[in-house]
């Protein structure tokens, strides 16, 4: 047999197998069902005016947030602090809420060389909540320096602690968040929506009388979580105290 003739064989066999390809891909999009967009969330979006002694101050969103990041994404954002203690004092606490797209929320150690921070350590540690349920938080201490008095300049270091908040699920990995989002599309056609929780304070040790060190910085902002999360995320909230998510949720 020619080589010609195997072609004029073999041919009309691999087309039969594409067009069966073809079928069952056009078969199976036609029973899954079309995405969801997933309104249900994990928190609300309206962070306390008070946690224990400290006040809070709202905070803006950057204009680069909002410029980079989707229209439907959604922000709580304060600052707290005692009312006479100094803006280096005080614990920042954010809830960044996504919407239908995914880049609404990514890793802070993408951006935060951007902003001049070295990331010198990264590590997931346990906050003992109230409830007795496990929360695991990815724990970064940042540092850049700034200018002082003289010309001269130092070093400031932050703890920045972050976690990713599900309608069902939390965790302080990314590619864990990632999974579970991909799962949710194949298995259910639903965009998860995903909150990404920061909780951030500077270590002051060297910047002002009796400044706190790493380790009582580190204590600081665990605490403020302990204290904090059951105003915000719903399974730390008390039964009948949740309210609806078009209650604190604008889309």
């Amino acid at each position: 047999m020619s080589p010609a003739t195997s072609l004029t064989a073999i041919n009309p066999r691999k087309g039969l197998i594409v067009l069966g390809l073809a079928l069952c891909t056009i078969t199976a999009c036609w029973f899954i069902p079309p995405e969801q967009p997933g309104n249900e969330t994990g928190v609300v979006m309206n962070l306390p005016d008070r946690v224990g002694p400290l006040k809070a101050f709202p905070e803006k969103v950057s204009q680069a947030e909002l410029a980079i990041l989707p229209s439907d994404t959604t922000f709580a954002r304060n600052t707290y602090g005692y009312p006479t203690s100094p803006w280096l004092d005080r614990i920042l606490c954010s809830i960044v809420l996504s919407g239908r797209e995914k880049r609404s929320i990514h890793r802070p150690e993408r951006c935060l060389p951007g902003q001049g921070w070295t990331i010198r350590d990264s590590k997931v540690i346990p906050v003992a909540l109230d409830s007795g349920h496990p929360l695991s938080v990815t724990a970064l201490l940042l540092d850049r320096p700034v200018n002082i008095a003289n010309g001269r300049t130092a070093s400031l270091q932050c703890y920045y602690l972050y976690w990713y908040v599900g309608k069902n699920a939390s965790t302080p990995y990314s590619f864990e968040r990632v999974l579970l989002t991909n799962w949710d599309l194949v298995r259910y056609r639903l965009n998860q929506r995903w909150a990404y929780v920061i909780v951030s304070a500077y270590i002051t040790q060297g910047f002002q009388p009796n400044g706190r060190d790493p380790e009582q910085t580190l204590e600081l902002l665990k605490q403020f979580i302990r204290a904090s999360v059951p105003s915000f995320v719903k399974s730390e909230m008390p039964p009948g105290s949740i309210p609806s998510d078009d209650d604190t949720v604008g889309l």
